[in-house]
């Protein structure tokens, strides 16, 4: 693992990118405690050899009754500046009640939640993304928007004041369609109902396909200080793509200077 995090240092190098939170994506759909362990220890040795480079996330089952200890020591003890989840666990989805206890204790530790998309969306009836790899490349579009939707409209963040929530892919198609999910014409809730959220709802640009005119319009719908820079680096190898997209983007110095590392820093502090 060593000579691949000196290789994604070089890469950071080579891109101008100066720091990156850093955890194991989909891999956490089969992080058992032991495991869990095993990374936060390695995060942090990575992050001692890169001083200033690195900004390691936590990483714990949250289902298991242990985690909320591991998490503490990851935090604490280790330094990891938030806690990476999939969009849901064993699954269930994001605003479930037996989640509760997971969102006790980072409540506690104020620290941010880094969402990424999970192995596979979970359907038990036909849904027509069997074929043409939908269930990857629009699944998980529709699984983070359905997760986001929930957590706002069942209670979730009103219960945990404290929570924010970072999810990866640009939040799946939620920053597109928020105002349809909520319309006044058929919803007692009135139309900017999700606006008492947004400051905790962040969503990232990875992975790289975006065009500069979408992450425009992302920072439009979400708001200038809830977009963050995203990669998916290593796994999609296409880092130095990741900055131009949002250099390139119609928005203002000031804008771009938010998503490509002030929001970041902000967050993770």
């Amino acid at each position: 693992m060593t000579s691949r995090i000196d290789e994604q240092i070089k890469a950071m190098d080579r891109a101008g990118v100066d720091q990156a939170a850093l955890h194991v994506g989909v891999w956490l759909d089969w992080v058992d405690l032991k495991g869990a362990r095993l990374i936060n220890d390695r995060m942090a040795e990575i992050t001692a050899q890169h001083p200033g480079r690195i900004i390691p996330l936590a990483h714990v089952p949250p289902l298991e009754p242990e985690g909320a200890k591991e998490l503490r020591r990851a935090v604490v003890d280790l330094g990891c500046k938030g806690v990476g989840i999939n969009t849901h666990v064993g699954g269930i989805l994001l605003d479930d009640e037996r989640l509760y206890p997971f969102y006790r204790a980072v409540s506690d530790l104020n620290i941010p939640i880094l969402v990424h998309p999970a192995a596979e969306i979970p359907l038990a009836h036909p849904h027509g993304m069997e074929q043409f790899n939908l269930t990857r490349n629009l699944g998980r579009a529709f699984d983070t928007t359905i997760n986001i939707a929930r957590l706002l409209l069942g209670g979730t963040l009103d219960r945990f004041p404290n929570l924010r929530f970072v999810f990866s892919h640009m939040g799946g198609a939620f920053f597109a369609i928020k105002n349809r999910l909520n319309p006044a014409y058929f919803d007692k809730r009135s139309r900017g109902f999700f606006e008492k959220y947004k400051r905790r709802i962040f969503i990232d640009t990875a992975p790289p396909f975006w065009s500069p005119e979408e992450v425009r319009f992302a920072v439009h719908m979400m708001g200038e200080s809830q977009v963050l820079m995203g990669s998916d680096f290593p796994t999609i190898d296409l880092l130095r793509d990741a900055v131009k997209i949002v250099q390139k983007a119609k928005a203002t110095a000031q804008v771009k200077k938010k998503v490509l590392g002030e929001n970041a820093r902000k967050l993770f502090r």
